[in-house]
């Protein structure tokens, strides 16, 4: 998978792996009713679309598609996925501030529709590692949680 990294107006694209066992199953998760695919990852230093992250922050830009399995509509939400980096608790994704084809605060997917879309995180410059995850939750009041890993220490 690609990580673009743009400094200074400069882009630099290197190919990182995520540490996933299952080869078959590559920068993506499958649950019961969709599919997640992280299709590539952009780090943006200092300032995107306008917007200034404080010092020591770098924006994560993560293009992903969803793909409804169901034969339902499936809602989700930005916080939906959420991401760490090396030892940190969790977060969601920042709102909606114009990144071309970010995601709304909200998704819908019809039966069979597949969307690509884009999700911004702001995580920390020295960050080595970022994990993205998906809790599934059942009606028992039990979950399953699903993780993409990714070395960004190129």
């Amino acid at each position: 998978m690609d990580l673009i990294k743009t400094t200074n107006e400069k882009q630099i694209i290197y190919l990182i792996n995520d540490h996933c066992p299952n080869q078959a199953m590559r920068n993506e998760f499958q649950t019961n009713t969709f599919t997640l695919k992280i299709n590539k990852l952009e780090i943006v230093e200092k300032e995107c679309c306008g917007y200034v992250v404080d010092e020591g922050g770098i924006f994560l830009i993560a293009s992903i598609t969803l793909h409804n399995l169901s034969n339902e509509i499936l809602s989700f939400s930005k916080n939906d996925l959420l991401i760490s980096y090396d030892k940190e608790d969790p977060y969601e994704a920042e709102e909606y501030f114009g990144v071309p084809y970010q995601f709304e605060d909200e998704i819908a997917l019809k039966p069979n529709e597949e969307v690509k879309g884009k999700l911004v995180y702001i995580i920390a410059e020295s960050a080595k590692k970022v994990t993205f995850r998906y809790f599934e939750n059942y009606d028992d009041d039990t979950e399953k949680q699903y993780k993409l890993r990714y070395n960004l220490d190129c």
